[in-house]
């Protein structure tokens, strides 16, 4: 069996096991974005904690449901103290923990962040079912389609082109949260077209492509820093005066129902852009 498998294996695993059990009443979330997650379909009373990142405004989209429960730094001591019948964890979070907690028995359901709203919508049914909350996840997915359908229906009249770059030479390219995102608002992710780079992106390439709008995550932008100092170019600035655009990370991160959500609030905000300068 590949390496790559084993999460994802494991999981379905999981899934099997507590679908044939009562639905798990003490949930514990170990990584920001499998906190939005648990905020979004379980009341108060089913959620033994969150990260405490979840409460920072600034990083959490659901930071005002986040103090309604109880915090953790992902640390194992806090899994044994607490005693959740159920651990959630984005791939990404602590392994030592990860491991710990598989090695004394504890079910951990290990979730991948979406790269499409095909998988956000997979996701939240598998969870919706897992938790035995099918019907809140199902909400959640007919607001998020008929966000989806509303931005279908009244695309934008003109091709507006749309680069990630905050500075730092990475680019959201092709088969990213990202491009769904930017493809649902109706533009064009000049880092997915053919034949560009969507691993790095220098000053040069991003003039010489030339898009209507520059975007960036709105933690990027908010502490200067060497690797958005880009963004401050005297000539980027000039040619860009108004076309930057700072978008929720979070929800282009995460993969939560609210990224359609985001596709609405891009939508918005480029028009604007877009009705208020010159081309670039």
């Amino acid at each position: 069996m590949k390496l790559a498998q084993a999460p994802v294996l494991l999981a379905l695993t999981l899934s099997a096991a507590l679908a044939c059990a009562k639905p798990p009443q003490r949930v514990m979330s170990l990584s920001l974005c499998t906190d939005q997650l648990v905020l979004n379909l379980l009341p108060p009373s089913r959620i033994t904690s969150v990260t405490y990142l979840s409460r920072d405004r600034d990083q959490s989209y659901l930071n005002a449901m986040a103090w309604r429960v109880g915090v953790n730094h992902a640390d194992p001591e806090e899994v044994v103290r607490q005693r959740p019948d159920l651990v959630i964890a984005g791939t990404f979070a602590r392994p030592d923990t990860r491991r710990l907690l598989r090695a004394v028995g504890v079910p951990v359901l290990e979730l991948p962040p979406p790269d499409s709203f095909d998988d956000i919508r997979r996701q939240m049914r598998k969870l919706g079912h897992v938790l035995g909350v099918e019907a809140r996840a199902e909400e959640l997915v007919r607001h998020m389609d008929a966000t989806l359908a509303r931005l279908a229906q009244e695309s934008p009249k003109r091709r507006i082109s749309i680069v990630g770059w905050d500075g730092g030479g990475s680019v959201p390219g092709k088969g990213t949260l990202f491009d769904a995102i930017v493809t649902a608002a109706g533009a064009v992710n000049l880092g997915a077209q053919p034949g560009v780079d969507s691993t790095r992106f220098d000053t040069e390439q991003l003039l010489m492509i030339h898009p209507d709008l520059l975007a960036y995550g709105d933690a990027s932008i908010t502490h200067p820093a060497l690797y958005n100092s880009p963004l401050r170019h005297p000539l980027v600035q000039r040619l860009y005066r108004g076309r930057q655009v700072a978008y929720p990370e979070l929800l282009y991160s995460c993969g939560l129902p609210q990224s359609a959500d985001a596709a609405a609030q891009l939508r918005r905000v480029m028009l604007s852009a877009m009705a208020g300068s010159s081309p670039p």
